[in-house]
C-alpha cells in the first residue's frame, strides 16, 4: 500500500464516520422539525395537489390521519409525506 493510497483509506474513512454522526445529530431535529409542520384543510390540500373536497372524502374514508381543534381539522406534514408513501408503494 502506497503512502496515498493510505491516506485516501483514512480519508474515506473519517469522511464516512463523519457523515454517520452528523446524521445521527440531525436525525431528532429533522424529526421535530416535521412533527412540527401542521396544516389545515386548505395547506394540505395544496401539499397533496388535491381539492379541499377530495381531502375530506380521504379524511372520511379514513386513509388520512387527521385531528381536530376546536371544530378545525388539522393534519401532521409526516402523516400526509406517509400517506404519499403508501400511494407509491401500492402503485396508486
Amino acid at each position: 500500500m502506497t503512502t496515498t493510497d493510505f491516506i485516501e483509506a483514512i480519508r474515506s474513512d473519517i469522511e464516512s464516520n463523519l457523515f454517520d454522526q452528523l446524521l445521527e445529530r440531525l436525525k431528532p431535529e429533522i424529526e421535530r422539525r416535521l412533527y412540527a409542520n401542521i396544516f389545515d384543510v386548505t395547506e394540505a390540500s395544496q401539499y397533496l395537489k388535491v381539492s379541499a373536497s377530495t381531502l375530506r372524502r380521504l379524511v372520511k374514508d379514513g386513509e388520512v390521519p387527521f385531528y381536530r381543534l376546536r371544530g378545525q381539522i388539522f393534519f401532521r406534514q409526516i402523516d400526509l409525506d406517509k400517506h404519499i408513501e403508501n400511494l407509491i408503494e401500492n402503485g396508486r
